[in-house]
């Protein structure tokens, strides 16, 4: 016989067990009764085990998957840590620096932090071709008044042009005979002084003289100008010509001539300063050049140097003789003074409209490394301190000095001292000056800039300051703060109107969804950009106008979502139970749709916030943001102005919006996935 394939077969009961070797026939011909069969759950030997897992709710099963999710925890733990620096470093106190106003002794410091050596992060800066710090004699010619800011100095070069400089010297007057086929006279000459004849007046001067195509030079006169009379002292042509001028760096005019006249000599023999004079010894006037050309545009001379000496042994005369002299041609056009509504050098002018320019200056360029924090903090020499600031201190009792002469007993009282507007360390110099009959009073001192700002000591700024002096760290995090609260406000708003117009729209569907969707039709045709300007330029830009503008059309968005997520959800068999239970619009719009599609809600809504603050570091970066506020777009546009010379400005702006970028799509993925209900009980 066949073996019984359903030797295996057994009943459950252990007791109506069949045996394994039991033939067909056999179980055929048993009667089977009811006993035989009874049901697993009534058995008492076999029972459930019980649940090894614990009950859980929705949101904590939520909570679950997104710690799961470490991108989404590390994205929410950066936003987090942003968020509470955005509370706390823009709080006064925190950050010593002061962002509500503008710092110009502070503007645009680079990093520093405090055991930075030489290098990134050390607050120090190049400053390519520069003015060299020191000329040949050791003499001070550079933007800082001390050495101690100097760090490093590389690359020195020397090199000659045309035309006033700064940071140049030396170098020739050039008097230019530049009008064709008329007769030209140029004056330079000195402002008037009384010379006394029983002294020696020398004059020594250098010049050379140019020469016009058919090589004929300019003819020249050595002036006295005295009671309206042009008298001439000195007149020949007989010095050198200058060789068509080189116009290569490191070369210069090299021929030119000395000339030293005794001008007390000279004006005894004068006839017309004899008739002046008459009895007397001393006679007041100036000294100059007259340039007389003719029928020429090329001709030039070339003046290097004017100076008046004495044998008196006065120290004034001296002084007043140097006024009048020059010995740089660069210093002398450079220093200049309003003379009849003209600007005029400033002990030398013209007697005719002339355009008197330095040539062959030298400049020595080099690239230099400047502590800057020193500049902007540290001590300051020879620095000029105002009449009325030092009697303001006097009369307060601050300070004590001597009027006549202030280095004299001068000395800071112990209340003095303890105020920041008094910053003087020592009073290194102080000068009476006369010029043209006026006296001017000069103390200059050594100051203490960071006590003067306000400071216990030289401060560091762990990200710089901007174009304003204001601290980068805690400007940067302030703005965080605005941009970060309008976007949390923003997107509340539009969660909360796209959520209830979408869910109205998707859940009754028909002419109301028809209706709805016109109207989101209509007002997502506008262009955001352009409403928001309209609005900000005629409500203002301020915070609130700013904020409604990003409301208007900002819900749009989360409608559409909510709206195709009703769609989806509101035709499946437990809603419809639902309803056919009597469950009414409210339940099943809160209880049984909405949250099965909060997770796509939520990822939409929370992406909302990096929008409303991407946009408006957009509109805020095109000049129509937010004024009198500080936001990232704001501070964005501000160092837009700077962006070639402190690119690092513009990086920790946008480093902070991309990490909120980032951050918040990460976090809002792991917020999908974790309100996700297909997903409950999964990891």
């Amino acid at each position: 016989m066949e073996e019984n394939k359903y030797e295996d077969f057994q009943l459950s009961s252990t007791e109506n067990r069949i045996p394994a070797n039991t033939q067909v026939d056999e179980l055929n011909g048993k009667k089977i009764t009811a006993d035989d069969f009874k049901l697993v759950q009534q058995d008492k030997s076999i029972h459930d085990l019980k649940f090894t897992t614990k009950p859980t709710t929705f949101f904590k099963d939520a909570r679950h998957r997104f710690v799961k999710n470490r991108s989404s925890v590390v994205g929410g733990v950066i936003l987090g840590v942003l968020f509470v620096l955005s509370l706390i470093l823009p709080i006064n106190g925190v950050v010593p620096f002061d962002i509500s106003s503008k710092h110009n002794y502070e503007t645009n410091l680079p990093p520093k932090i405090a055991a930075a050596s030489n290098g990134f992060w050390d607050g120090t800066r190049w400053h390519k071709n520069e003015a060299y710090p020191y000329d040949k004699d050791g003499n001070y010619i550079g933007q800082y008044a001390s050495d101690d800011y100097i760090v490093k100095i590389d690359n020195v070069r020397e090199g000659y042009g045309d035309g006033h400089a700064d940071d140049a010297n030396g170098g020739f007057v050039r008097l230019v005979g530049d009008k064709k086929d008329k007769e030209e006279i140029r004056y330079r000459y000195s402002y008037a002084y009384t010379y006394d004849l029983n002294n020696t007046y020398t004059l020594s001067y250098t010049l050379g003289q140019s020469t016009d195509q058919d090589g004929v030079r300019p003819d020249y006169s050595l002036l006295f100008f005295t009671n309206n009379q042009f008298i001439a002292l000195d007149r020949t042509s007989v010095y050198p010509a200058i060789a068509e001028k080189a116009t290569d760096e490191g070369q210069k005019i090299s021929t030119y001539e000395t000339v030293t006249l005794d001008i007390t000599d000279a004006l005894k023999k004068n006839e017309q300063v004899s008739a002046l004079l008459g009895s007397g010894k001393n006679i007041k006037g100036s000294l100059g050049i007259r340039f007389y050309t003719k029928n020429t545009s090329s001709t030039s001379l070339y003046l290097k140097n004017f100076d008046l000496s004495s044998n008196s042994s006065s120290k004034i005369e001296k002084r007043e003789l140097g006024y009048r002299s020059f010995h740089d041609a660069n210093a002398m056009v450079g220093e200049s003074k309003t003379v009849d509504g003209k600007e005029n050098p400033r002990y030398w002018t013209t007697k005719t409209d002339t355009a008197v320019t330095p040539c062959d200056v030298i400049t020595k360029r080099c690239d230099v490394l400047y502590d800057e924090y020193q500049i902007a903090y540290g001590l300051k020499a020879d620095r000029p301190v105002a009449r009325s600031t030092r009697k303001d201190w006097k009369e307060k009792g601050y300070i004590t000095f001597d009027e006549t002469n202030p280095t004299k007993g001068f000395s800071i009282t112990e209340e003095g001292s303890k105020r920041n507007d008094v910053y003087v360390v020592s009073v290194d110099s102080a000068t009476a000056t006369t010029i043209e009959g006026v006296s001017t009073f000069s103390l200059k001192c050594t100051v203490r800039r960071y006590k003067y700002l306000g400071y216990t000591s030289i401060p560091k700024h762990l990200l710089g300051t901007e174009a304003q002096g204001k601290d980068l760290l805690k400007y940067v995090f302030s703005g965080l703060r605005t941009s970060l609260i309008l976007g949390v406000i923003v997107s509340a708003i539009n969660i909360l109107i796209g959520v209830v117009w979408g869910s109205i729209s998707g859940f009754f569907g028909g002419l109301t969804d028809l209706t709805r969707e016109r109207i989101v039709d209509i007002l997502s045709g506008m262009p955001w950009i352009i409403l928001m300007t309209v609005l900000t330029l005629k409500l203002g830009q301020n915070f609130f106008v700013f904020a409604l503008a990003l409301c208007l059309t900002g819900w749009i968005g989360t409608e559409s979502i909510t709206r195709s997520q009703f769609y989806r959800y509101k035709n499946r068999e437990y809603v419809l139970a639902a309803k056919t239970l009597g469950a009414k619009a409210p339940r099943l719009i809160f209880r049984h749709i909405l949250p099965n599609a909060i997770g796509t809600i939520v990822t939409s809504s929370v992406l909302r916030i990096p929008s409303v603050i991407f946009n408006e570091a957009t509109i805020s970066y095109l000049g129509l943001g937010l004024k009198n506020a500080d936001s990232l777009g704001v501070i964005l546009s501000d160092v837009q102005n700077v962006r070639q010379s402190y690119p690092y400005q513009r990086i920790v702006p946008a480093v902070i919006i991309s990490l909120l970028m980032i951050c918040f799509n990460l976090f809002g993925n792991g917020l999908r996935d974790a309100f996700n209900p297909s997903l409950k009980g999964t990891d």
